[in-house]
This record gives structure tokens, C-alpha cells and sequence, in this order.
């Protein structure tokens, strides 16, 4: 079961496609007008939905932020080009050109910063903003879940606002000048919960330097949210960030910024309780599996340290938590490539984890499995995630239930025997969703598709077999369901192609353009619906007419995808 949260108002244009046959009927919730593509995140029992949207059309842009010299403008624009950029006619392809030039040029703090994901309420096609609070926005927002009170839950990384900084004068710059510079908020990443009483920073426990950061990851329908933060920072890392942030070379919250985001703090997982007023109080910190699982730090000198940290992934009304944390086994002495190099190191890795109060528990062998991941809980106890083993010189993700009443393991059988499974999601009736990978016959092609899995009937299906043969959608990933057995995912459909402005490109004869985006999708279960028969006697893909691409290859659409719940 997921749970997250979200925002409010005006009611959606969704378009539902169903054929003759079908379970399932899809009900498209995205774009939103003015963007391109659409990834959900989650939905409630009341199908309440929040997910996140990528590919801004008429991306706003701060010429006085923009190098027009530099050769990622000059090599791509002619002179005239640029003169017309200079009078302010941006066209189609300048356009391009100058919103490629910010997201290559994001380390140079005298640029506009790129904003490339905008969180919204699907179901309302509503924008929500998380931090920001600027007219075009600095940063990158996300929305990861809602519950059944409405509450929503995202982070942000930290807005920027333009500010005027003159360093101190220097024996080589005795007269500096002043720069215009963009600098960001404390907190290069903030949790935020949004409650019927207000919206709420969800606070770390170590804030020096920068603010700290904290990142929300889910909540129940009790006031528990889960995450992770700044847990403190080392004294060697503490002492150098002082001794470098002075203020006098740059303003010191854009050095702390550039700290932060080079992983200077510790980070563990949290725990917020929400009060009365939906105001999260100081967190839990939760703890590690440690050395052979004793909670503790391997003691070997001769071998590096390890940076122990816990990702919580997921919590259901009990309270009872699951995620990952660090493992390892100083017994176990492993070869690790680092760089052009490698060195020996004690055996470490993510593993699955329970956080039962302050006790933790670790039901993966990991003599077997290279590294493990929960993914979901609901509210029976039954646990899902995947565990990792490297078949045939490839990483594979086998997907895992777990009955924490019993103790029971079971490792279900999915699609084909080496085919890499990530279960998201697990309601109350005991149905798994997630994304699995198809098989050609007579080739090594693969592909991703979501998948439905059935616990009591042990049954293991591809999405989109459940679908209409006319759909025009080819399901990848489907991120959460609900008790209803409503399932929200995302999918590829093959649309008429925009270029930067939103105009709809022709070829030379005038004919339209065609290309595939990712789009954000309901899938509603029809009453005694049956399984459309597509024929699939030339493979056992199970191709509708809706295009398809790798997983992978579809995130890549959306920039700073950290959204999901792996690790």
C-alpha cells in the first residue's frame, strides 16, 4: 500500500479509452496544457491522484542570465539568429537552443537556473508548488504521494533567487565589481507535507551549514511520514566547509549549496509524527543493519570505512515501516572497482529492511542475494520489494513477498525466468503492481511493461494484456493501487509532435510529424470484464497498438528522477 500527498481544484478533461474486451479501462489524467509528459506518483482510496510533469513548452526565458557568446549558443545559432534572440524573437529552435544552454550551464551561477519537473494533482490537472514561491520556477519539485485525508506529500530541491554579490577585494582583483548571481535557500532538498492546516518543512536533525536537507518519501493515514535527512556531518567535513565558505569569494549559501549537493552530510532514515495542527515534530531517526546486522559499524582499519545510511520506502497504518539500509560483513572481503581502479573492501550493500519501532530486521540472505530493496507494505503486514543477483554478468531484480506475521519468503515467478521485476506498490487485498520486462520470441530484445500480481491466485500478468486490444497505450510502469484495485501508471502513446513553442511540426510535404510521450494513467477495473484476444502468434510480447521503449529511456525523460522508491 503507498500512500502520499497533494493539492486542489478544476475539474479534468480525461478522455477514457475502452475496446470490446477488456479488465481494465485506461482514462488518460496527463499532459497537462503546457507540458509535454506526465509520470504519476500515487493515489488515495477516494482516487485522489499526484504525479509530475516534465517537458515545459514556452519555457520562459532571463536573457540577462544568458551567455549568448558561449559556443553551446554560437555553435548552434547563426548571427542573425542570435540578433534576433537579442530583440527578444525566440523561435522554435532558439528556444532549443537557450533551454539546452541553461541545463549544460547549471554550475555556472551567473545562468537562470533550468527548472525540469513540476509537481501536480492529476486527477484535477492542477499545478502545486512546493517550495517555490517565484513566478518561473528555479527548481525541481515532485509529489510522491496522497492519503485519505487529503494530505500530500514531495520534496524540492532549493529555489534560487537572483542577487547582486561583490567578493572582497583581493591582491589580484583589488577592485572587484559586483555580479549578479543566483542564489539558493537553505536546504539544497526539503521534505514537505501539505495537511488541511497548512504546508510544513519536514525538519532534519542536524542543520548546520546549509540547512540540512530532508527528503519525504510517504505517509499514513495516522499522521506518520516517513524520509530521510541530514544527520549530521563528519568534523573533517565540518571543518573544511568553514574554513572555504567565508562569504568572501561567493556568498556562503551558495558555497554551503555546493557542499551539500557534493554529499558532505551523513544521512539517515526519519520518522515525522504529525500533531494536531498537521505540524511533523522532531524525527525518529532510524537506524542501519550495520555489520551482520548488529546495527553497528565494521571495526577493520586496514579496509575503508562505510557510509551507513537507511532509506525508509514505505508505511502502513500499523506504523510499521520498510525501506532499505546498509549492510555489510567484515568477514567478507570483496573487490570493488572505484574510478579507473578498484581495491578490496568489506562486502557492503543496500539491503531490505523492517523498522518496527526502534527494532530492525533483516529477512534477505545476503550471501545469496547481492543487494535487496522493500518497496510496500499494506495493512496485513505483507511486504514486497526485490533483491538483486547478477545472472549471466547482468544485474537482475527478483521480486520478493514477504508475510511478516508467518515470516514466510516466497519469490512468485514472473513473466520468464531472467526477467528483472520492481514491485511498487501492495494493497489490502493483496495485489501487487510494478514494472517487470517482456521477451521477443527468437530475439534478446527487451522491454518494460507493468505488471499485476495477484497473491492469492499466484498470478502474474503483464498490464497490458488486461487492456483493450485498441488501446492506444502500452503500459511501463505501474506505480501504485489503490483498495478499489484502481492502478495508476505510467504509459507511452504516440502523439502528434510539438516542438519547444507547442506547435505541431509537418515534414516538407506538409505531412504531420508523429512521436511518443510518456502520459500518466488510470486504470479503472471493469465489471465482469473478460481478456481481450489480441493475436500474438508472431510473439510473446504482448504488443497493443500504443508505442513502447525501455524504462529507462522513458525516465530519462524526466530530469532529477529521484520520485521513486528504490533504495
Amino acid at each position: 500500500m503507498k500512500f502520499s500527498p497533494l493539492f486542489v481544484a478544476m475539474l479534468p478533461a480525461v478522455v477514457a479509452f475502452t475496446g470490446q474486451a477488456a479488465t481494465y479501462q485506461v482514462v488518460e489524467l496527463g499532459p497537462v496544457d503546457g507540458y509535454k509528459s506526465s509520470f504519476v506518483a500515487g493515489l488515495n482510496n477516494n482516487n485522489q491522484i499526484v504525479g509530475n510533469l516534465s517537458n515545459r513548452f514556452n519555457y520562459p526565458i532571463d536573457l540577462n542570465s544568458i551567455d549568448l557568446t558561449s559556443t553551446a549558443i554560437t555553435g548552434s545559432l547563426t548571427a542573425a539568429e542570435i540578433e534576433e534572440v537579442k530583440k527578444g524573437n525566440i523561435n522554435a529552435k532558439a528556444l532549443s537552443v537557450l533551454t539546452n544552454y541553461l541545463q549544460i550551464a547549471s554550475g555556472l551561477y551567473t545562468t537562470q537556473r533550468f527548472a525540469g519537473t513540476y509537481p501536480a494533482r492529476l486527477d484535477t490537472k492542477q499545478l502545486v508548488r512546493v517550495r517555490e514561491t517565484a513566478a518561473v520556477q528555479t527548481n525541481n519539485e515532485y509529489l510522491l504521494g496522497i492519503n485519505d485525508l487529503n494530505q500530500m506529500i514531495g520534496y524540492a530541491t532549493a529555489p534560487f533567487t537572483k542577487q547582486s554579490f561583490t567578493p572582497a577585494a583581493t591582491t589580484t582583483t583589488p577592485n572587484p565589481v559586483a555580479q549578479q548571481l543566483w542564489v539558493p535557500a537553505p536546504m539544497h532538498m526539503a521534505g514537505v507535507v501539505f495537511t488541511d492546516k497548512g504546508k510544513y518543512t519536514l525538519p532534519p536533525t542536524y542543520t548546520d551549514f546549509g540547512g540540512g536537507y530532508s527528503v519525504g518519501r510517504g505517509l499514513n493515514n495516522n499522521g506518520k511520514v516517513i524520509g530521510y535527512g541530514s544527520s549530521t556531518m563528519t568534523t573533517e567535513a565540518q571543518t573544511a566547509i568553514a574554513a572555504s565558505c567565508d562569504g568572501k569569494a561567493e556568498p556562503k549559501d551558495l558555497c554551503y549549496y555546493r557542499n551539500a549537493v557534493s554529499n558532505s552530510y551523513e544521512t539517515r532514515g526519519m520518522v515525522w509524527q504529525l500533531d494536531a495542527n498537521g505540524k511533523p515534530g522532531t524525527p525518529q531517526v532510524l537506524g542501519f543493519l550495520g555489520d551482520k546486522n548488529s546495527g553497528k559499524a565494521h571495526t577493520r582499519t586496514e579496509y575503508p570505512t562505510v557510509a551507513y545510511s537507511s532509506t525508509p520506502n514505505d508505511v502502513n497504518d500499523l506504523g510499521l515501516v520498510v525501506g532499505a539500509s546498509m549492510y555489510s560483513d567484515s568477514d567478507d572481503i570483496r573487490f570493488y572497482a572505484s574510478g579507473f581502479s578498484g581495491r578490496d573492501e568489506v562486502y557492503h550493500a543496500y539491503h531490505a529492511t523492517i523498522f518496527d519501532g526502534t527494532e530492525l530486521k533483516s529477512f534477505i540472505d545476503t550471501k545469496e542475494w547481492n543487494s535487496s530493496f522493500a518497496t510496500g507494505v499494506n495493512n496485513k503486514n505483507i511486504i514486497t520489494g526485490y533483491a538483486v543477483k547478477t545472472i549471466t554478468s547482468v544485474d537482475r531484480n527478483r521480486f520478493f513477498v514477504y508475510d511478516y506475521n508467518t515470516q514466510k519468503l516466497t519469490f512468485p515467478a514472473d513473466l520468464f525466468s531472467s526477467a528483472s521485476t520492481a514491485p511498487e506498490a501492495i494493497n489490502d487485498n493483496n495485489i501487487i503492481v510494478g514494472t517487470t520486462e517482456t521477451a521477443t520470441a527468437g530475439t534478446s530484445t527487451r522491454r518494460n511493461v507493468g505488471f499485476i500480481y495477484d497473491i492469492a491466485a499466484n498470478s502474474f500478468k503483464d498490464i497490458n494484456t488486461l487492456l483493450s486490444c485498441k488501446s492506444a497505450y502500452t503500459i511501463v510502469t505501474a506505480t501504485d493501487i489503490n483498495e478499489k484495485n484502481v492502478i495508476v501508471a505510467t504509459a507511452v502513446k504516440e502523439v502528434e509532435r510539438r516542438d519547444s513553442k507547442g506547435e505541431v511540426i509537418k515534414d516538407s510535404a506538409g505531412n504531420v510529424l508523429k512521436e511518443e510521450i510518456a502520459v500518466a494513467v488510470q486504470l479503472n477495473p471493469i465489471a465482469n470484464g473478460t481478456i481481450d484476444n489480441c493475436d500474438t502468434s508472431a510473439e510473446t510480447t504482448y504488443e497493443r497498438q500504443g508505442a513502447s521503449f525501455g524504462l529507462f529511456g522513458l525516465l530519462a525523460l524526466l530530469p532529477f528522477i529521484w520520485f521513486r522508491r528504490r533504495g
